[in-house]
């Protein structure tokens, strides 16, 4: 993330405002008592790279500054050529150039695109302020706050106070149409008067005032930059979540005056777009402005070929989607890149009903797999399978355009395991699979699987839509599939999962990675008594968090619904169910490997 203060470096050799040459050590000109008002704004701004002086070393203070001079300069203390905003200015120039053209600027292309798409120039303002005329008259004081209010971003602000008062002795001279805009710069603290108390509306801008201008306006704004991928926006929860170019995840607060643009056009925070690239434009850590410089997600479809288009210069491929019966078009990027059967081709190795997976980047695609209709991975085993929405199954491959991919399954899938014909339910993490896949769904399974028996000690169990049991085994932590067919006992007993404790020594037999029968045995190493406030209570999994007497440290207490005695201070039967947060207990039961099981709970107060 660059600050606005490192130099800046573009060639305008026409900017009579940036002079001839270099900053220096000290301007030969202002060293006297009238220009000791403005001395510390011109250094700074000299020595951060934004004004510079003459070849003779004067600043030449009392210059006056034009109006395209000025746009510049504004221009660039909003970022117009700071390195993350690069996008923004292709994107600007893409928008506006052939409006720009109109007025044949010789320089400062870049700097009017930049205000054009941030919204500070309209159309209408170049006619004001560039044409043939304009452009290299000297901006009056009064334009100057127009400028300063539209340049940071305060326009709408500045135009919905209504009876505006100005203490200026000169008001009357402001032209009507400038007033809420001199009001702004005020109060912004960016302008003031002079020293008769006027604000001198339509003198010109001298270079002196322009540095101290320019100078608090960047001190003001302390705008910097960051280019981020956008994942999510909660507008309820005033957060945006995006990752940064580190690869990190950062989240914001969206402020009340954070604006939201998707390709230079303004959008509501709950209209924002997500999973697109954008510019975070920062003032602080306050964030001021999300730019979209996309209007469409990146994302992969796969599906059918179903051919594609040529008009206008622009090739636009047809697909039908896997799973849908509709047809949809996307145009083809300057930078197609295509493959066919793993190896680099055209457009026209691509066959009507093949197989293809498009990416898409801003709404355009950029690559295209293509491969025969059905196509048979061998070879590849399961690491995960997604149960909770539409079935899919991801896998590992040697082959790097397989490994780590995730595919669909068609509802009338037809899979094989270990020769025999099963449901799907019955492929597991860890099996072996070959996958037949029509346009890219699968079709057909055949697994063959693994056995083994494992015995450890139970670590964690994970209650889920899939549970999964984590075991250590020689010291190493391994995590297993627990399906819902499976068999367990605990202490030669029939249990469930929530039967199971941490500690307990377990046997498990493994089929792949999945449990297929499971056994514990509960270590008891002594007998114990818990007396403390209840801070929670879990009747579903059989458990209580009990902070105990003179310890700040929560305490789990397991418990068997139909093994614990609950019982009231008088001795009085009571149910589990009746036990409350902030109740006082009394609880004796047994140590296992440091899991906690009560045989009786006493409640000596109630909450």
């Amino acid at each position: 993330m660059n600050k606005l203060t490192k130099m800046l470096t573009a060639s305008l050799t026409a900017v009579s405002m940036l002079g001839a040459t270099a900053f220096a050590a000290a301007f030969t000109d202002i060293g006297g008592s009238q220009y000791a008002w403005a001395k510390s704004y011109i250094e700074d701004m000299a020595a951060k790279g934004y004004i510079n002086g003459y070849e003779d070393g004067s600043f030449k203070p009392d210059k006056e500054v034009t109006n395209l001079e000025a746009i510049a300069l504004f221009s660039r203390a909003m970022g117009a050529l700071e390195e993350e905003n690069k996008e923004i200015l292709a994107a600007a120039h893409a928008q506006y150039d052939d409006t720009i053209k109109k007025y044949l600027l010789t320089w400062g292309q870049d700097e009017v695109a930049f205000m054009m798409y941030k919204g500070a120039l309209k159309t209408s303002d170049l006619n004001t302020y560039l044409s043939s005329s304009r452009r290299d008259e000297p901006m009056k004081r009064y334009e100057a706050a127009i400028i300063i209010t539209k340049a940071m971003g305060g326009e709408t602000e500045a135009t919905s106070q209504t009876g505006v008062s100005l203490n200026y002795t000169d008001k009357s001279e402001i032209p009507s149409n400038a007033i809420q805009y001199v009001y702004y710069a005020t109060k912004q603290g960016i302008m003031e008067g002079m020293d008769d108390g006027g604000f001198s509306p339509l003198t010109s801008v001298l270079r002196s005032q322009m540095a101290v201008m320019l100078s608090r306006v960047v001190a003001k704004t302390e705008y910097s930059f960051e280019n981020v991928h956008i994942n999510s926006i909660d507008a309820d929860a005033g957060k945006i979540t995006v990752t940064n170019s580190d690869n990190a995840q950062e989240i914001y607060d969206i402020e009340d005056n954070t604006t939201f643009k998707i390709k230079g056009s303004s959008v509501q925070a709950a209209d924002m777009i997500s999973d697109v690239d954008a510019v975070l434009t920062l003032s602080g850590n306050k964030l001021v402005c999300v730019d979209a410089t996309s209007d469409a997600p990146n994302e992969t479809i796969t599906g059918k070929y179903a051919g594609k288009t040529l008009s206008g210069g622009v090739t636009t491929i047809k697909i039908t989607p896997s799973g849908s019966t509709s047809t949809k078009s996307y145009p083809c990027s300057d930078k197609l890149t295509v493959t066919y059967q793993g190896s680099p081709a055209t457009l026209a190795s691509i066959s009507n009903n093949d197989t293809i997976t498009i990416s898409l980047v801003d709404g355009k695609v950029v690559s295209i797999v293509g491969e025969q209709k059905t196509i048979t991975v061998s070879g590849a085993v399961v690491e995960s399978l997604n149960i909770t929405d539409d079935f899919t199954i991801t896998i590992s491959h040697a082959d790097s355009a397989y490994d780590g991919k995730s595919y669909p399954v068609a509802d009338n899938v037809n899979v094989m395991k270990d020769g025999i014909y099963v449901e799907l339910a019955k492929i597991y993490k860890g099996d072996r699979v070959n996958l037949t896949l029509d346009y890219g769904v699968i079709t057909k399974i055949t697994a063959t699987s693994t056995s083994k028996t494992v015995d450890g000690t139970i670590k964690e169990i994970r209650i889920a839509a899939q549970p999964t049991i984590i075991v250590t085994v020689n010291d190493v932590d391994k995590e297993y599939t627990v399906p819902s067919d499976a068999t367990m006992t605990r202490d030669g007993n029939e249990a469930t999962l929530y039967d199971f404790r941490v500690g307990d020594r377990v046997s498990i037999m493994l089929e792949s990675d999945a449990v297929k029968r499971i056994s514990t045995t509960s270590v008891v190493s002594s007998a114990g008594e818990i007396t403390g406030t209840v801070e929670a209570v879990n009747n579903s999994f059989g458990f209580l968090s009990v902070i105990p007497t003179g310890s700040t440290t929560p305490q789990t207490v397991f418990f068997y619904v139909n093994k614990v005695t609950v019982l009231d201070k008088a001795g009085a039967p009571k149910n589990i169910s009746s036990i409350k947060k902030g109740d006082t207990v009394y609880i004796t039961g047994t140590n296992s490997n440091g899991a906690f099981t009560a045989s009786v709970i006493i409640v000596t107060s109630e909450s």
